[in-house]
């Protein structure tokens, strides 16, 4: 949301209104644009709450879970006064919490390789060791896929979730995992992240402007 002190010419109380705004001093304007950004981000949390977006409509549920979605997003918000106290932006102090927040109000269809994909987890937890022992959720992984050893004379033991961490290297393990889950040793090479759109940002331009025109009164009396 990037409101702006500049309102609706065809609106003759706005437009004189917001000539008076442009009159006041730079701190007046401030705390217009500020207070205007506060209540953005109150309707912001509101509507995370009652999981519905601008247009009162439920948001689209979580594919896997039953879980609320964007409660992530209700906090972290900040709204920057900018130009002059002339302008207002209104996001989220965090680069990549900002990033997600616009992706879901505007909905998006990505395609991640798995090179992307191997790259951005090695970035967020660093380069994986696979000598290491095989993690338990490894073991826990392979226990549940069916994993057996073949046994000397001819027949199968299932192992324990220790056994297969004293047996097994954190490489080893995934690429088993691999395997029993694809047929592949690659694996998939690709795949679609379809992320439906969420609005968050965006109360009714009439409410904005309504929520504006009382803070400049309130500020030419302050």
């Amino acid at each position: 949301m990037q409101p702006t002190i500049t309102l609706n010419a065809n609106d003759a109380v706005s437009a004189r209104k917001a000539l008076e705004a442009l009159m006041l001093p730079p701190k007046k304007r401030f705390w217009i644009l500020k207070d205007l950004g506060r209540w953005e981000i109150r309707n912001t949390r509101s509507r995370i709450k009652r999981q519905k977006d601008t247009k009162n409509k439920a948001y689209d549920k979580r594919k896997k879970g039953e879980g609320a979605v964007l409660t992530s997003f209700a906090n972290g918000m900040e709204p920057y006064v900018k130009n002059g106290a002339k302008d207002l932006d209104l996001t989220w102090k965090s680069r990549i919490q900002a990033k997600k927040a616009a992706v879901h109000q505007q909905g998006m269809t990505e395609t991640v390789t798995a090179r992307q994909h191997i790259k951005s987890q090695n970035k967020r937890f660093g380069q994986p060791d696979y000598e290491a022992q095989a993690t338990d959720e490894q073991a826990h992984a392979l226990r549940r896929l069916g994993y057996k050893i073949r046994r000397k004379d001819g027949g199968f033991n299932r192992l324990s979730k220790r056994n297969i961490q004293k047996r097994l290297t954190l490489g080893q393990a995934g690429l088993i995992i691999r395997m029993m889950r694809s047929g592949s040793p690659k694996g998939k090479q690709s795949w679609t992240i379809e992320t439906p759109e969420r609005e968050l940002l965006g109360t009714r331009k009439e409410l904005v402007t309504k929520r504006l025109l009382r803070n400049i009164e309130k500020a030419k009396h302050r």
